[in-house]
């Protein structure tokens, strides 16, 4: 992927699902339940949820982009 990948907390306007969801369709690259559940989780503040989220997608992404 090239550029930037946006930020699901800089998106978010209320919906966590729909900021993950933007942020999946810029980069083309999706993820499932199960690495959602792994790499992120439910607990927190939704602004905890998201940051954790954007730094393990950002890391998601950069490993399909060195295969």
């Amino acid at each position: 992927m090239d550029g930037e990948i946006p930020k699901a907390s800089q998106l978010y306007k209320g919906d966590i699902n729909a900021a993950v969801t933007a942020v999946q369709k810029a980069t083309g690259i999706e993820i499932t339940p199960e690495w959602w559940g792994a790499n992120v989780g439910n607990d927190g503040t939704p602004e905890q949820i998201l940051d954790k989220f954007d730094k393990a997608y950002a890391e998601f992404v950069a490993s399909k982009s060195t295969r």
